[in-house]
């Protein structure tokens, strides 16, 4: 069945190749530009890989790619050189401590109903094994135990608002209650052991650490509700661990914090912006690496002898240059390698052997096509320093370009200059199309301190979307935009903001594309997912509380659902109908206001996914309308069918 499938996909190929269709703004009929990368390649390539990862002991190695035409996780005997497949699209890879289980995190239709599955890697055949059976529940791993099978997982099984602690053995299912949530810790700490250390707790504008004392919890430290901080390790035998924090400082550092007193030491910082990753040791002794994102990766290594194996494989150039796992002696290990064009990934097996590449993610093999990405920056009207990145077309003259306004979800979050964030492949896929793509960094997005963050406070539809009309003016001034061809496109926050730009500021825009996108700001807090119960408080000081009458009207003007008759441009909205976050009748409703005021509106439903696409064929789907809604509004070019198309409904 499948080689007919296979054989009526390539004579269908055959008849409908050749079906692109040419730019037809001005400025790109006349420019060279490059081979046109078909949607497949950004969606569907089954040559990319990710997350590799080593076993402890050294023998094995996972990672993800695909079987045939679908998702698995595929594991490898160094040793022998023995290779098979699990048939699972998995989201997160870890092993047991003691090489011998792989566990997987799953969400199989985007409604975050999530389950840590193992796989016993000592059998070929083994099939996974659903650790956490709880329906609609959401379950993930805290970590492993290093001496050891089992695992510590986190779920919201017993009470859907907070997350309980369970340790688990893969070899027989059985699972013990480590700690039960009162209904007010918000994280859980546990050593490598699988001891739990501590906890944090939030009552009110309160939030402090508590350590096991006995049968009971005793208070140790206290922090500001708008700081930010948690613990990368513990230090053995003492009452101290390496943490990142950002208590008392605008920046958040790398520390090493005594639990008990709050007394803190600061190892590393970063004037600019947050530390964002460290790297530890096997047994928490020391900080191996501090990351942080600038404008380009930077790595603060405190080990040389780590930096002599790591640094050569940037090869001279910025990169992002990370361990992603090691084995117990620290001498084999996994690392990514991420550029603005993609992750190459490598095994690194003893300090005397050369490097070997283990694969690369399914657009890193395209990267002599692809685009570059420089950092850019600019003061927004009221003064503000805006970081951002910006991706012009490859081989196109930069002058009044076609735009994408991409911008990223979160809204606590950021884009970054290497190729992963809340956008993933979407940024070259419209560079390739002929478009400049501005990425803003807008006021409230991480990474830049507290002060940067807080600016965002009340400011949905304020300042917030300001920086990003400011990003457009600032392109426009650059000569790199054609201001009547400027689009807005974007993903949850991101898809708010498209709506924003539609609704609130028509002018600006030619046309907008919001994905997963919020359009009723009091209903998104009314409605939202029972686990955010402890973060509301977080969302009602940004954005509102809807049981404010006074609030609630300051919600709901800021609320594109109540603009719709200010709609000039054409839009396209995309959503998933599982989307547990931002509900799917956000969009629904949002199109039928649109549709009762005539405006020029095309609606797009993904099944069997959520807040964000898992399926390729989901994917695929939103590529091919994206391009081809942008080409109409903006000029830019798109491939037209693809055969791939034929064989979606098969998976």
């Amino acid at each position: 069945m499948r080689l007919l499938m296979v054989l009526f996909l390539a004579l269908s190929a055959a008849h409908l190749g050749g079906c692109s269709v040419a730019p037809t703004h001005p400025a790109l009929q006349s420019q060279a530009l490059p081979p046109l990368i078909p949607v497949r390649e950004f969606v569907a390539n089954i040559e990319g890989t990710s997350q590799y990862r080593v076993s402890p002991d050294g023998v094995s190695l996972a990672w993800k790619g695909v079987s045939g035409l679908k998702p698995a996780v595929w594991v490898k005997k160094l040793a022998s050189g023995e290779t098979w497949a699990i048939p699972m699209r998995a989201q997160a890879i870890v092993w047991s401590g003691d090489g011998r289980f792989l566990f997987l995190t799953v969400d199989r239709t985007g409604d975050e109903d999530t389950h840590v599955f193992a796989v016993d890697t000592a059998r070929a055949d083994a099939q996974p094994v659903d650790l956490t059976p709880f329906k609609g529940s959401r379950s993930r791993i805290q970590r492993r135990i290093d001496n050891g099978a089992e695992v510590v997982v986190y779920s919201n099984a017993r009470d859907k608002k907070v997350f309980d602690l369970y340790r688990i053995d893969p070899a027989t299912g059985s699972r013990t209650l480590l700690a039960k949530n009162p209904g007010n810790v918000t994280s859980w700490s546990v050593d490598r052991d699988g001891r739990l250390r501590a906890r944090s707790v939030q009552e009110g504008d309160d939030r402090y650490l508590q350590v096991p004392d006995g049968a009971a919890w005793r208070t140790t430290l206290r922090w500001q509700k708008d700081e930010n901080w948690w613990i990368a390790d513990f230090v053995p035998g003492t009452n101290t661990a390496w943490a990142v924090s950002g208590r008392g400082r605008d920046k958040e550092a790398l520390v090493r914090i005594d639990l008990e007193s709050g007394a803190e030491e600061v190892v590393h910082q970063e004037p600019e912006v947050d530390i964002e990753q460290v790297l530890m040791n096997r047994h928490g002794n020391m900080p191996l690496a501090a990351y942080s994102m600038p404008a380009y990766p930077r790595a603060r290594y405190f080990d040389a002898a780590l930096a002599a194996r790591l640094e050569p494989l940037a090869g001279g150039e910025p990169a992002a240059v990370h361990v992603t796992s090691k084995s117990d002696d620290e001498q084999t290990m996994t690392v990514s390698v991420g550029t603005d064009r993609g992750w190459k990934y490598y095994l690194l097996a003893g300090a005397s052997k050369a490097p070997e590449l283990l694969g690369e993610n399914s657009i890193s093999g395209l990267a002599s096509s692809l685009a570059s990405t420089r950092p850019i920056a600019y003061a927004a009207r009221d003064g503000l320093q805006i970081h951002g990145y910006l991706t012009l077309p490859r081989g196109v003259q930069a002058r009044a370009l076609p735009m994408v306004l991409l911008v990223h979800g979160g809204p606590w979050a950021r884009d970054l200059w290497t190729y992963q964030g809340t956008n993933r492949s979407v940024q070259q896929f419209l560079a390739n199309r002929g478009y400049a793509v501005l990425q803003v960094n807008y006021r409230g997005s991480s990474g830049y301190g507290r002060a940067f963050m807080e600016k965002a406070v009340g400011e949905f539809a304020g300042r917030m979307h300001d920086d990003l009309i400011d990003g457009v003016r600032w392109a426009v001034a650059q000569g790199v935009a054609d201001p009547a061809r400027v689009a807005i496109y974007g993903a949850s926050y991101g898809g708010y903001s498209a709506l924003v730009g539609a609704t609130m500021t028509p002018d600006t825009f030619a046309c907008a594309v919001d994905a997963v996108g919020m359009s009723d700001l009091s209903r998104l807090i009314e409605n939202a997912p029972a686990y955010w119960t402890l973060g509301l408080p977080w969302w009602k000081r940004y954005v509102g509380d809807p049981a404010d009458p006074a609030q609630r009207k300051i919600m709901d003007a800021k609320s594109p659902i109540n603009h719709v008759g200010k709609v000039r441009a054409p839009l396209l909205i995309m959503h998933g109908v599982n989307d547990p976050r931002v509900r799917f009748d956000q969009s629904e409703r949002m199109v039928t206001a649109l549709r009762d005021a005539g405006k020029q509106v095309e609606f797009v439903s993904f099944q069997d996914d959520g807040h964000g696409n898992q399926k390729w064929t989901n994917n695929l789907a939103m590529y091919r309308k994206t391009e081809d809604f942008l080409a109409g509004c903006l000029g830019g070019r798109s491939s037209g069918f693809d055969y791939y198309q034929l064989g979606a409904w098969a998976f």
